[in-house]
């Protein structure tokens, strides 16, 4: 048997199985032959715990399961990371179905492009979603994004539109191994990544900044293109508020650990300065997004407050990525 071309990685807990094995149906309808790419399938403590013989089916595809007891997508991640074969991952999360043309659009782009890193393209919202107009411009915190018709690229070291997101994320493994190095000896990174208990995302923008000290780009390249399937409890307003404070203290914690410690905040400034950024946000958003997207800023101030308490700013936990 010939070799896989790129693996996709998909981590997952107790999925919803209908939702999975839609996942699944969008892998086996791809243009790209079934021998020019592996599925490797984190299974993070799932209850029953998934097996191989289901997930495969009829649809014949190279699929491995790997088992990651340690609780957190991050870890999960790492482990589907390690257990791919190809230099090129992509992440599919077990709620994504990929367009039949993403795999072969991918390799496209990674043949005609070698500056880049890590890319990623157009996510689209499952046509069942139903939600409220005012929380519209929020989706781009639950992994919804069209940039338009255009690809951007940069090497930028900011947050942009070039800089993919987890779900449809495409990217070097020598960035992965990076990933997975620093989530294993760095005690904040180890914190990235959501668990049953947590919100704290930003793995995947960790992963994205670790291109750039490698000498890479990231890249939107609106030629890929998924839909999301979200759960419908995404949309309420307290689920949207924690997953934006969950982005905040994610920001602090991979900024910091790439050498980019935020500023030291007194509790006075802090209260000042959340309380300004709550007046700008509602002006400019409208009150009910404005209020919710705040809590971006409410998490970016905690985790802030938080590594100062722990006295966490010091030298010796940044990572080695700070040097390069």
């Amino acid at each position: 048997m010939t070799p896989p071309r790129i693996s996709v990685v998909i981590a997952t807990l107790n999925p919803r199985r209908n939702v999975l094995h839609w996942t699944l149906d969008a892998l086996a309808a791809q243009t790209l032959p079934k021998s020019d790419f592996e599925v490797i399938v984190a299974d993070n403590g799932s209850s029953p715990p998934l097996e191989e013989k289901e997930l495969t089916g009829a649809r014949a595809l190279r699929l491995r399961i790997v088992r990651e007891p340690r609780a957190g997508v991050s870890f999960a991640r790492c482990a589907g990371i390690s257990a791919a074969t190809t230099d090129w991952i992509v992440f599919a999360d077990d709620d994504n179905g990929l367009d039949p043309d993403y795999l072969e659009q991918a390799l496209r782009i990674i043949e005609t492009s070698p500056h880049l890193g890590a890319f990623s393209g157009i996510a689209r919202l499952h046509s069942c979603a139903r939600v409220a107009p005012w929380k519209k411009d929020l989706l781009c915190y639950l992994g919804i994004r069209d940039y338009g018709t255009e690809a951007v690229t940069s090497n930028q070291h900011l947050w942009g539109p070039w800089e993919p997101i987890g779900a449809g994320m495409v990217f070097r493994r020598e960035i992965g191994r990076e990933f997975v190095r620093a989530v294993e000896t760095n005690p904040l990174a180890a914190k990235l990544g959501r668990t049953e208990n947590t919100f704290i995302g930003g793995e995947d923008s960790f992963i994205a900044k670790l291109a750039y000290p490698l000498g890479y780009s990231c890249s939107y390249q609106p030629s890929l293109k998924f839909t999301h399937w979200l759960d419908a409890k995404r949309f309420s307003a307290r689920h949207l508020a924690r997953t934006i404070a969950g982005i905040g203290q994610a920001f602090v914690l991979y900024e910091t650990v790439l050498g980019r410690p935020q500023p030291a905040r007194t509790t006075l400034s802090t209260l000042v300065e959340l309380a300004m950024r709550l007046r700008y946000r509602m002006r400019t958003r409208g009150a009910r997004a404005g209020a919710v997207e705040w809590f971006w800023d409410l998490g970016y101030f905690r985790q802030v407050r938080s590594l100062q308490r722990s006295q966490q700013y010091g030298p010796e936990i940044l990572h080695r990525h700070s040097e390069l």
